[in-house]
């Protein structure tokens, strides 16, 4: 399997993490389409329905502001798997959150995954999952 994406898709994922690492509320709920899903580890790890993107961002916001978590950014490590079909695409990413809790610098080694759909000319996030390896 190809672990190399295709420019349009590898520009949409990079908009949403840009997005997430600038706090760009309106540019990442604009990288997703179709029928979201977000999954992650803050409560209540399941995010579906209309505008799940925004609903997700102002929680995680409002998570980090509670635990005083700050500087909150992630970065693609590798590409771990790939995959297009037609109008769907899979990708996972080997990814690091890195954040400062508290004052104290820290990360987190994870999963980033995204499900993709070609919706017309362009290319919209459908599904989220983090999963956090330690």
């Amino acid at each position: 399997m190809p672990n190399e994406l295709p420019a349009e898709i590898k520009a949409v994922i990079d908009m949403a993490l840009t997005a997430f690492n600038t706090k760009d509320g309106t540019l990442f709920e604009s990288t997703f389409g179709g029928e979201v899903v977000i999954i992650d580890g803050i409560a209540p790890y399941r995010w579906t329905g209309p505008n799940a993107q925004g609903r997700w961002f102002a929680d995680a916001e409002k998570w980090a502001q509670e635990l005083d978590v700050i500087n909150e950014t992630i970065t693609c490590d590798r590409i771990a798997h790939a995959q297009v079909v037609g109008t769907h695409a899979y990708v996972v990413l080997s990814a690091t959150l890195s954040f400062r809790l508290k004052g104290e610098r820290g990360s987190r080694n994870g999963i980033l995954t995204f499900t993709l759909k070609k919706r017309g000319e362009e290319w919209k996030i459908e599904s989220q999952a983090w999963g956090r390896l330690n």
